[in-house]
């Protein structure tokens, strides 16, 4: 068989490689397809991730900028804030293609009582460019 293979063309040797390579390329693929979010979990994407429970959920508000000729993110709302997580810190980045950070990241302390916190953005991050927001309770 060895033999066989040495003595093969290049262009037999090329289309071999090329479907070894698809092989790998195909599992390589597969396995990234199939990563998930969870918050006791390593995966792609964003999500909040929160040792304190689970459940919040992310929106964002929108104002028009006349410094950026259109629509900025005045502010990020959170909703569903689990008991558990109320006086905690939190960190919200926007993130916009490929997962480049969009504006400046925001950091503070949930309120102690209720189940929602609305957090003021700096500056006028262009709501155009936002494709994520990044949430993380601790």
């Amino acid at each position: 068989m060895t033999r066989k293979f040495r003595t093969a063309r290049t262009g037999t040797k090329l289309m071999l490689a090329l479907a070894a390579a698809l092989l790998a390329f195909g599992g390589v693929y597969g396995f990234a397809a199939s990563l998930g979010i969870t918050s006791s979990g390593l995966g792609a994407g964003s999500a909040v991730v929160a040792a304190c429970g689970s459940g919040t959920t992310v929106s964002y508000t929108t104002a028009y900028a006349s410094g950026i000729s259109g629509y900025a993110v005045s502010q990020v709302n959170l909703a569903s804030i689990p008991a558990a997580c109320l006086s905690k810190s939190y960190n919200i980045q926007l993130t916009g293609a490929a997962g480049a950070t969009v504006g400046s990241a925001m950091s503070g302390t949930l309120p102690a009582s209720g189940t929602t916190a609305t957090i003021a953005t700096s500056g006028n991050p262009d709501a155009s460019l936002i494709t994520g927001v990044s949430v993380v309770f601790s």
